[in-house]
């Protein structure tokens, strides 16, 4: 009788520890997920920014040069120029902190948030059927897995 009580401790702590094993995996597979995410849409977002500095830089200049021709003086549509981006500087540094927790909201949702493709990808892998343990109803995959959405 003892025996057959330690075989099944003995089996319940191997399966305790595998599983505590394949959570903390997934815990780190899913951490290294959103740090990819995040990284991916943080690069997508500065060369976006880049080309618009660049954009509005040379549209800027242009304006510069436009409007030293009407005044007859490059100098003076340069200053005017410079004008409107001391007043842009001016109303960026006014709203800083807005813009700051619009960002920092926009970072958060990135971090947080699953990506749409998976979760229509799996949704669409369920409905299809390919997912079945055997059980009607089960949203366990082949591997046994659950799938917690």
């Amino acid at each position: 009788m003892e025996n057959g009580a330690e075989k099944i401790f003995t089996e319940l702590k191997d399966a305790i520890s595998v599983y505590a094993g394949l959570k903390v995996r997934l815990l780190k597979v899913t951490a290294i997920e959103r740090a990819a995410r995040f990284l991916a849409a943080l690069s997508h977002s500065l060369i976006l920014m880049l080309l618009a500095f660049f954009t509005i830089l040379f549209l800027f200049i242009a304006l510069g040069f436009f409007l030293g021709e009407l005044l007859e003086s490059v100098a003076l549509g340069f200053l005017i120029v410079g004008g409107i981006y001391f007043l842009g500087s001016w109303c960026f540094f006014i709203a800083r902190n807005g813009i700051r927790v619009r960002l920092t909201n926009v970072f958060i949702r990135t971090i947080q948030t699953d990506d749409d493709d998976d979760s229509k990808e799996n949704q669409s892998t369920i409905a299809s059927g390919a997912v079945n343990s055997g059980k009607e109803g089960s949203s366990e995959s082949v591997s046994g897995v659950r799938n917690e959405n």
